[in-house]
């Protein structure tokens, strides 16, 4: 295992964190991150990111031109997601705003329309939605560009516009080429399969994955070293659970975590779909009293915190909540891990 210097942590933790690391020295960075951009040129740096994903989950990134693209992990792109992906990348590159030496600022409008053309099963709404995920915010290409408006037109509706990253076209030829590349299935040790499912949904569970689980036991140091090698990440493991936790999260106390909390431990063996915003109104009073919370946010955080699983219609709970008690008295104090 290739020991890790400051410029490839970083190179890796932004794979991981928005799936690009882009190459074009931009005013709004880092001085960090321009020294990363710059050690990335030398072949050694790129051998050894290379060589660290590669025995992490047995994926490498795609590299054109010094951008990196690493699509691997969490969330994972569903097909229609990935069908948005490709239909994005092909209506930006050829949209007269991207051509040499044009302002490269694009009515937002303009890519949500051109782009529901093609991806014709979404409607607009969730067009723009999915859109603003990716290129937004996770891969942070596109960056909101609203015009000033002045006091006479404050009634006028105001044009948003997207800003593109100056390396849009480097990251969607790395973008396709990675995506033909995962379509070959890797043989994968056991070390590899555990470090894929802690990436993609941070946690192993005994009684839900017992081969993983076996695995991650047998090989406790080897992947604990593999993930301190980042200097972000804690393996823990428990009787029944591995989990990754992130130093770089915050904790969470919001109200839809302190619910979300609530409702997983109340799941049983699990619970159909359409009954889960009932169990949600029903919870929320005897935690956070008489405040609110939109059960549509409780469930989002229930799935982005791997509280619990999604599957052919029902919600069941993850080893992850025994980490957890809740209290009812006082909402700042509502929810700690567990030791």
């Amino acid at each position: 295992m290739p020991e890790l210097h400051q410029n490839e942590r970083l190179i890796i933790n932004q794979l991981i964190d928005q799936s690009v690391f882009t190459s074009t020295l931009q005013k709004n960075m880092t001085n960090r991150t321009k020294e990363a951009i710059h050690a990335l040129k030398r072949p050694q740096v790129q051998q050894r990111v290379n060589t660290y994903l590669r025995d992490l989950v047995g994926v490498l990134p795609e590299n054109y031109q010094e951008n990196l693209v690493f699509l691997f992990g969490r969330p994972k792109l569903e097909s229609e997601t990935v069908h948005l992906l490709l239909a994005t990348l092909k209506t930006v590159i050829n949209l007269p705003e991207m051509q040499p030496g044009a302002s490269r600022i694009v009515s937002t409008q303009t890519i949500v329309r051109l782009v529901h053309s093609e991806v014709v099963a979404l409607d607009e709404r969730e067009v723009l939605r999915q859109i603003t995920h990716l290129f937004v915010d996770r891969f942070k290409l596109f960056i909101p560009d609203t015009p000033e408006v002045q006091n006479n037109e404050i009634t006028q509706e105001v044009t948003e516009f997207w800003d593109i990253s100056p390396d849009f076209n480097y990251v969607a030829q790395a973008i396709v080429d990675y995506l033909t590349q995962q379509r070959l299935a890797p043989d994968l040790a056991p070390v590899q399969m555990v470090n894929r499912a802690l990436l993609v949904q941070q946690y192993v569970s005994r009684t839900q994955q017992p081969d993983l689980f076996q695995s991650l036991v047998d090989h406790r140091d080897t992947i604990a070293a593999q993930w301190q090698q980042l200097q972000r990440f804690d393996l823990e493991v428990g009787e029944d659970y591995g989990l990754l936790l992130d130093k770089t999260r915050q904790p969470v106390t919001a109200r839809a975590f302190v619910v979300g909390i609530a409702v997983a431990q109340q799941l049983g063996i699990g619970l159909p779909d359409n009954e889960l915003n009932q169990l949600i109104r029903t919870v929320a009073p005897t935690v956070i009293g008489k405040s609110t919370v939109n059960p549509t946010e409780v469930k989002k955080t229930l799935l982005a915190n791997s509280l619990v699983e999604e599957k052919d219609g029902f919600y069941h709970p993850t080893a992850l909540i025994k980490r957890f008690d809740v209290a009812t008295e006082n909402e700042e104090d509502a929810v700690h891990a567990t030791e």
